[in-house]
């Protein structure tokens, strides 16, 4: 089977899952065979609008499938998102920001009034010459919170060979799911159910801490008073960032899309008898990805 498909972002993303296309390296070439790439701006003169250039409206070609990454933080890219789900069969949200709300969902912590401060009529648009800034929405969203999404493929970016799962499954029209389990079960680190406190130094219980001294190797992070995420976060990138030592943040997101992981790293941290008052930030640090889905609002 071959496909049509349109590769779209939005407004609250940073192009490096669209860029992260290009890791799948050879396989890439066998995947362009079978699919036509009628719309993507990040590699052809695409526009939103009738060639005549008198519609308000965004128009999308027809496609088979849609591959859309970035959150939604602006009425354009609302826009946008709902005229990609009505021209493809098959929507495919990209990337932790599509289907979470990702890194830039950590404005929803801050009121939209005081988000436009010190931004000159922000929220009505800002005309330079040709430019137009778009208005703002109330909070940046995730994708399946406007329109129904097909496949999730979570990740900052993508993990290269789920991307390439989950494509090859649509082009053969097999289903595709994402692994449940966590990152945890993945990494390689030693676990030993304690804190590391007479290898180290640390006194126990540590305070969970940015990393400001190096970890030991082959010792799990948390259990070295590090804030790792591993105990929430979906597996399914091969624990890629535990294994160059540096701790979980969450970006493939919970095992569900759409659910807040507090619940279940704050019963990782009871095992180590870690509190809640222990983690920096703990607001924020428990979504650094996930902000979308209401899970961080303004607190005034």
């Amino acid at each position: 089977m071959s496909a049509t498909v349109v590769i779209e972002a939005l407004s609250a993303h940073c192009a490096g899952c669209e860029v992260a296309i290009l890791d799948q390296g050879e396989l890439l070439l066998d995947i362009l065979e079978r699919i036509s790439i009628v719309h993507a701006p990040i590699l052809m003169d695409s526009k939103y609008r009738d060639p005549a250039g008198d519609s308000d409206v965004v128009s999308i070609p027809r496609a088979d499938v849609g591959i859309v990454s970035g959150g939604i933080r602006t009425e354009h890219g609302l826009a946008v998102a709902k005229a990609v789900r009505e021209s493809c069969d098959i929507l495919i949200a990209n990337g932790s920001c599509a289907c979470m709300g990702g890194i830039p969902s950590l404005a929803n912590l801050v009121p939209p009034d005081v988000l436009k401060q010190g931004v000159p009529n922000l929220e009505h648009g800002v005309e330079d010459g040709d430019f137009e800034l778009p208005p703002l929405t109330a909070r940046v969203a995730a994708i399946n919170e406007v329109v129904p999404v097909d496949i999730f493929l979570p990740g900052c970016p993508p993990p290269t060979h789920l991307f390439a799962a989950a494509l090859q499954a649509v082009l053969e029209g097999r289903s595709f799911d994402l692994p449940e389990d966590t990152v945890c079960n993945e990494c390689s680190k030693t676990k030993e159910k304690r804190t590391v406190f007479a290898d180290n130094g640390l006194q126990f219980p540590e305070m969970l801490r940015p990393l400001e001294t190096p970890p030991l190797d082959k010792r799990c992070l948390i259990e070295q008073g590090f804030f790792c995420m591993g105990a929430a976060t979906r597996s399914g990138c091969g624990a890629r960032c535990t294994q160059v030592n540096m701790p979980c943040r969450g970006c493939m997101g919970p095992k569900r899309i759409g659910e807040n992981p507090r619940a279940e790293m704050l019963g990782a941290l009871s095992v180590y008898n870690y509190a809640l008052r222990d983690v920096h930030d703990r607001r924020a640090a428990f979504n650094w990805f996930t902000g979308g889905h209401s899970n961080l609002r303004p607190v005034r």
